[in-house]
Formats: structure tokens, C-alpha cells, sequence
């Protein structure tokens, strides 16, 4: 059971291409089967897979009309299938590494007979180095997506990269900046394009940000 968010209910943008919500949503409604497993490859190596398959009632939906406008609706159906694997490696008490690979299928029944949800990005691809000592903390991840489709998406696939540094001065006060999307790639996280090929909601390119934390 989920219940529309407040912006599917009552979300409004004007303008050439308005976007609207709707207050009658109904909840969606289904059930969701995963099933999956962990394992030691070793005393450094941990790995984990898991499939999933899930079937809902009154999916909720952000669709296009064709022409200027995009409401929030009510799928008939959706069918929802996929698989994760992943490894994480510990090279020693400071250094450690990630990897992973998440597949997903969307289907859904719009009354006209299940058809691919083309704005789901079907392969997902994440990694990861950290370092970490008592002073200092560093993070780099990539991510990249392939197989989207570009009826919905700017690119069929995209690549970015995130870097991070973090300084200790006490057990109060931390230094940080981080990078993020260094390949200052075209991407969005979710599908949509205007008529003249423009992403409806891209992320940012590359930005950096600097700041400091401190816990009272």
C-alpha cells in the first residue's frame, strides 16, 4: 500500500507545457516478492544478490498527453521485475571498495495491454573507493547508466563521477568539499522530454561544494 505524495496530488506548474497533479489519486496498492542471499567470500569480501517481482493496482504515474500537458494518473497495472548483485571488498582497516549491478523492468496497463515503461532506467551500475583514517575521509563513486531510451531520456546512457574529501579537526568540527558529477555529464533521474528535446527534469553539471560541520 502507497499513498500519493503531495506532489502527485496537488502539484502545479504553468506555463507552454503545464504540469498537474491530482487530488482523486488512489493509493496504489499490490504486492512485492524479493527474494536474495548473502554470503563471505572471505574475511574481506562480502557479495549479495537478490531478484524481485512485484504487481500493482492503481500505479501512479506521470504521463504526457502528447501534446503541452503532463497530470499525474492512475496505471490499471504494473508489473515490476528486476535483480541486484553486489560486492564489497575491505583491502584493510582503511581502504575498502564497492561494486554493484541493478537490472529493472517496468510494465504497465494503461487499458490498452502491458506495454515497457520506457522512462525506467534498466541498467544500473554503481562503484566505489573509500579511504579513512582517524583525520581524514575520502569517497569517490561512479555511476552509469546504459539502455534508456531516448524517446524519454537526452542520452541513452550517461557516466558520472563523484569525489570527496573530509577533515577531522576534533571530535566536534569537520572540513569538507565534495565533487559531484565531474564528467559534467547530461542526465536525468527521472524521463521526460519537451518537444524540442530538452530533459524536463536534469540534474546539475559539475558543482563543487566546501563547507564545514560542527556538533554542539
Amino acid at each position: 500500500f502507497n499513498a500519493p505524495t503531495t506532489d502527485d496530488l496537488f502539484w502545479y506548474q504553468p506555463g507552454m507545457y503545464p504540469t498537474y497533479g491530482d487530488p482523486n489519486l488512489k493509493p496504489e496498492k499490490g504486492y512485492v516478492w524479493t527474494f536474495g542471499g548473502n554470503t563471505k567470500l572471505n574475511d574481506k569480501t562480502d557479495i549479495s544478490a537478490s531478484v524481485f517481482y512485484s504487481d500493482i493496482k492503481d500505479a501512479i504515474d506521470w504521463v504526457w498527453d502528447g501534446g503541452t500537458t503532463t497530470q499525474a494518473i492512475n496505471v490499471n497495472k504494473e508489473k515490476r521485475r528486476g535483480l541486484e548483485l553486489s560486492l564489497n571488498h575491505d583491502f584493510d582497516d582503511n581502504l575498502s571498495a564497492y561494486a554493484s549491478y541493478t537490472y529493472v523492468q517496468v510494465k504497465q496497463d494503461k487499458g490498452y495491454g502491458f506495454a515497457k515503461d520506457l522512462t525506467t532506467k534498466p541498467n544500473i551500475y554503481r562503484a566505489g573507493l573509500k579511504y579513512k583514517n582517524a583525520d581524514w575521509l575520502f569517497t569517490l563513486n561512479a555511476n552509469a547508466v546504459t539502455g534508456q531510451s531516448e524517446k524519454n531520456f537526452v542520452d541513452s546512457s550517461y557516466f558520472t563521477l563523484d569525489l570527496g574529501a573530509q577533515y577531522k579537526i576534533n571530535d566536534n568540527a569537520k572540513l569538507f568539499i565534495n565533487g559531484y558529477n565531474l564528467t559534467n555529464a547530461r542526465y536525468a533521474e527521472f524521463g521526460g522530454l519537451y518537444k524540442n528535446g530538452e530533459a524536463k527534469y536534469p540534474m546539475a553539471g559539475r558543482s563543487f561544494i566546501i563547507g564545514a560541520e560542527y556538533t554542539f
